[in-house]
């Protein structure tokens, strides 16, 4: 049996990112927190303890929240999305499977792969990494 577990999805209030966290609500029964600026991010990490975090990071916002969380838990579990070719990491790969716990996502990506990463988190390898 899978947990529930504690969520903060950090993107643009769009329709795909509330349809993405309505889902993992109703179908896994996971507890998400949508926020889409770096005030809110601020606010909510101090506040509370999250599972995983899930970042674009390409967001005007995305990058500074990253960092931020990175300041406070460097191992904060965490999956980013991103379109573009940019690392999360600017050290590279290899620094960020050592220091970091982040898996990467490039859209599109179908529901299914988000809820596997989820749920499978520490048995799952960034199947990005050194592809670019």
């Amino acid at each position: 049996m899978i947990l529930p577990k504690k969520i903060l999805f950090i993107d643009d209030d769009n329709l795909q990112t509330e349809t993405r966290a309505q889902l993992l609500m109703d179908t896994r029964h996971h507890v998400v927190v949508v926020v889409d600026s770096f005030d809110e991010v601020k606010i909510l990490y101090q506040e509370d303890k999250f599972d995983i975090v899930i970042i674009d990071f390409a967001r005007d916002f995305g990058m500074k929240s990253l960092e931020y969380i990175d300041s406070i838990d460097p191992m904060q579990k965490m999956i980013t999305i991103s379109e573009n070719e940019e690392y999360s990491e600017s050290k590279g790969c290899d620094y960020c499977v050592k220091y970091h716990q982040r898996r990467r996502l490039k859209p599109p990506f179908p529901f299914p792969e988000l809820v596997r990463l989820i749920e499978n988190f520490e048995i799952t390898s960034c199947k990005y990494r050194n592809s670019l």
